[in-house]
């Protein structure tokens, strides 16, 4: 890095030939990275390094703006930053005192997760080459008293994929129209929902390299929303907050977004709200607000990607609590109406992060202040509960590994039992994860951990419900069905601290020799892993149809039998070691049907009409080694379904998309219409010809409608008041000797959205609501669905229909369900 002149450093018009946010100009990903690496080579106030590879390999840049000085000792300021993160490595407020009167805020600007949104990505060259140029008095004090630690894309893929596709709408008719394809390889919309799984390669790497790097005081995340409301909402946000959450940062964030919608109105800005539509509930999308900070979002109003839009005062609409046209306390200035541009957006989001940074440096001993007050919050004041118990013995062994790496990535501190303890009265076995909630993040611990109910907010007493902004169930243990045990009183034990978990020992039982065959139990995940790893291989697997023993050992329906031969040894060997799987040997099974496993041959729907549900499905399938093939609605019709494909999975997705799909006279004609009849009918001859469609929610409906099963959803016709259930997490009643709840317990939660429900007058009920539905998040009219029909299999001629009322891998979060969705591939290919 050199100090170069400032009039050597180019401007984003100089850079690009084009002003940043100017009608139908985009400036792609590789244009944005290759700007702000000049900006690092040419400027000693910024420092641009790549910090890894997204999904499909762009590179995913962190740029760093402060003070030269800053710069140099950015090492030191992230030291300061990690002791006030957590008091107990200091001597007291004495020397708290000094390190907050020398340390810097540290803000982190997040731009454009979801790539339509594409003004903050463009906008963050503009902020960039201002802070690196500017002698303005508050940009100097800035970058004095703040870190900036600027992520110009948290979905470089996406952008590239967006520019793409909007060059090639310009001067049709369909200009600015949405992708029809999900603008992430597998999450679409939902990439800013993986703040707490951690699934997605872009989210660990700001919670890596970012957030736990760094711990900041200040997440500002820029968004975009409909074009006709608001034309920027900040917090405070509506309620629900998370219960969690430590006060002084509910009392933070809303006095910064007050004073940023403040600043910006006051620059003749209008149509800048505050408390509307967006609640800070679920942790989906605020990691920060359980680590010590807080976590802005600013949502500005959206034009046809880069296209403008024209919108008179009339044709703004009230909506979702937005009343656009009213002046209100939290709306004091509204827009009148007009040119909507994406320069408008840049400027508006430009001048937000100015406005934010301008707070953190006006007031930066308070903010730090308040940092250290949190943390020492968290490690001195004895929480109820005490602690959660992970103990080592559980239904799904790999399952419990995953929520406890989790908690790791998380920075939350686990510790081993060495030895048996009692804890409220109850034994525990050595071995036994602890999880102290009385530690820095120990809030992070207890949301993810405890299972509490969301409020019942209702419009007014006894009326229908004030819609969450997002679902309200996030009970890790239920996701994955783990038992998480939570302790309300002190107790004493030899407890190790654990640096980092260690998955469980993987191994082979020798109870024949030599072996006939191998068993391999079917309740974890993970055996889909090895399964299909052998059915690669070319080696042969069957599946036990009914409950059997062996050597005086009582093995479950479901499990998996491996024939010996002379090459499977070390095969199952190095399965076990890299799984964590339990394999027997055994001599050869007699009295239970074998059922030959066959790896399915796997069409997964796409429509043009991009669902997050149908990306999710095909993450899941490459993470447990399903091949499969994605099918579109040209290929549905006419394709020769059965001489290719086994299953079809068809994600949920409303009706009308699946039947109608875009309108033509919006889209190209490659990406307009649905199924339609046509569609249907060869869906309906791929089931009677043999074949297995897999359908849930929306999905169901589609089905139980459209191809004619004897199938009734209960539920249809009820309004909110009678019946609700924006995600929750259900009870569920399972038949385990049916092939698609093999493995399962008997008893599971499962994720439901407002789906059906089933009364079946032809086919075979494989599982059903509990007598008590709700184990966690909200529901209203449980008695509609006591005891009804969850999950059903449909025959229809020499095939079947298998038909979920829930979201069988919701966000790769609900994993207890998993199998469901295996077992039915699977199912879908027996011999």
């Amino acid at each position: 890095m050199t100090t170069g002149k400032k009039s050597n450093i180019p401007t984003p018009r100089d850079y690009l030939g084009f002003e940043v946010g100017a009608d139908r100009k985009l400036a792609d990903w590789p244009q944005v990275a290759e700007y702000l690496r000049v900006l690092g080579d040419l400027s000693d106030r910024v420092e641009t390094r790549e910090i890894g590879k997204s999904t499909e390999g762009h590179e995913f840049l962190l740029v760093m703006v402060s003070s030269p000085d800053n710069l140099k000792r950015a090492d030191e300021y992230r030291r300061i930053q990690k002791m006030l993160s957590d008091p107990r490595q200091l001597d007291g407020d004495q020397e708290a005192d000094e390190l907050i009167r020398t340390g810097k805020v540290v803000v982190a600007v997040t731009c454009s997760i979801h790539a339509t949104e594409v003004g903050a990505t463009q906008m963050s060259m503009m902020l960039a080459h201002h802070l690196a140029t500017s002698d303005d008095p508050d940009v100097k004090r800035i970058l004095d008293e703040v870190i900036l630690l600027l992520v110009p894309s948290l979905n470089p893929d996406g952008l590239v994929m967006v520019k793409e596709w909007y060059y090639s709408t310009l001067g049709t008719n369909y200009e600015g129209a949405f992708p029809p394809f999900l603008y992430n390889k597998y999450t679409g919309h939902d990439n800013n929902r993986d703040w707490f799984m951690f699934t997605q390669q872009e989210t660990r790497l700001v919670v890596e390299h970012v957030l736990n790097a760094w711990h900041p005081q200040i997440l500002y995340d820029l968004h975009q929303t409909r074009s006709s409301g608001m034309r920027m909402i900040l917090p405070p946000f509506v309620d629900p907050v998370g219960p969690n959450v430590d006060p002084i940062l509910q009392s933070e964030l809303s006095m910064l977004g007050s004073a940023m919608a403040a600043e910006l109105t006051s620059q003749g800005k209008g149509g800048v709200a505050v408390n509307v539509v967006y609640d800070a509930y679920s942790p989906s999308r605020s990691y920060l607000n359980y680590h010590a900070g807080i976590r802005v979002l600013s949502e500005a109003a959206s034009v046809r990607i880069a296209t403008p839009v024209e919108l008179d005062g009339g044709r703004l609409k009230a909506a979702r609590g937005e009343e656009p046209n009213r002046k209100t306390w939290n709306h004091p200035d509204p827009w009148t109406g007009g040119r909507w541009t994406l320069r408008d957006i840049v400027e508006y989001d430009f001048a937000a992060v100015m406005a934010c940074l301008n707070n953190a440096a006006r007031y930066k001993d308070q903010w730090i202040r308040n940092f250290y007050l949190v943390g020492k919050r968290a490690v001195s004041e004895l929480e109820n509960p005490y602690a959660y118990l992970v103990p080592p013995q559980q239904h799904d062994r790999n399952a419990a590994a995953e929520l406890l790496d989790i908690m790791h990535l998380a920075s939350v501190e686990m510790h081993e039992a060495s030895e048996p303890f009692e804890a409220d009265g109850k034994i525990y076995p050595a071995g036994t994860t602890v999880i102290m909630t009385q530690q820095p993040y120990g809030s992070f611990a207890k949301t993810m951990l405890e299972v509490r109910q969301y409020p019942d907010t209702r419009k007014y007493p006894g009326g229908p419900p004030k819609e969450p902004y997002d679902v309200t169930a996030h009970s890790l243990p239920l996701h994955l069905g783990v038992d998480a045990v939570e302790v309300k009183a002190s107790f004493e034990a030899e407890l190790t601290p654990l640096d980092e978990p260690r998955p469980p020992a993987g191994r082979v039982i020798q109870r024949a020799a030599p072996a006939q065959c191998y068993l391999l139990g079917c309740e974890s995940n993970a055996s889909a892993n090895v399964v299909n790893m052998l059915l690669a291989k070319g080696l042969e697997v069957h599946r036990a149809s009914a409950s059997f023993e062996s050597g005086q050992v009582e093995y479950a329906a479901g499990t998996f039998v491996i024939p010996a031969d002379g090459e499977i040894d070390d095969v199952i060997k190095n399965a076990a070691r890299s799984t964590s799987l339990m394999f027997e040997s055994a001599p050869s099974v007699s009295g239970v049907d074998l059922l030959r496993v066959k790896s399915p041959r796997i069409a997964v729907y796409k429509g043009f009409i991009p669902t997050t549900e149908e990306g999710w499905t095909r993450f899941v399938l490459d993470e447990y080694g399903f091949s499969y093939r994605s099918i579109t609605d040209a290929d549905v019709v006419d394709s020769s379904l059965n001489d290719e494909f086994d299953a079809i999975i068809v994600p949920h997705q409303a009706v009308w998309q699946l039947r109608r799909g875009h309108d033509a006279s919006s889209y190209d004609p490659r990406y307009s219409g649905g199924l339609g009849e046509a569609g249907a009918i060869s869906l309906r001859q791929f089931v009677e010809n043999g074949g297995t469609l897999i359908t849930w929610d929306g999905s169901a409906r589609y089905a139980i409608q459209h191809l004619g099963l004897p199938v009734t959803n209960i539920l249809a016709g009820l309004s909110q008041t009678e019946f609700y259930a924006p995600g929750s997490l259900l009870n569920v009643k399972l038949d385990t000797k049916h092939p698609v709840a093999f493995g399962m317990p008997k008893e599971t939660v499962a994720m439901f959205l407002n789906g059906p429900a089933f009364a079946v007058h032809g086919g075979e009920v494989i599982g059903e609501f509990s007598e008590q539905p709700l184990a966690n998040g909200w529901l209203i009219g449980p008695q509609y669905i006591r005891n009804r029909a969850a999950a059903v299999s449909v025959p229809m001629g020499a095939g079947r229909v298998i038909l979920f009322s829930f979201r069988v891998h919701f966000r790769a979060q609900v994993r207890v369900t998993y199998k469901l969705l295996f077992n039915s591939l699977y199912y879908s290919s027996y011999e």
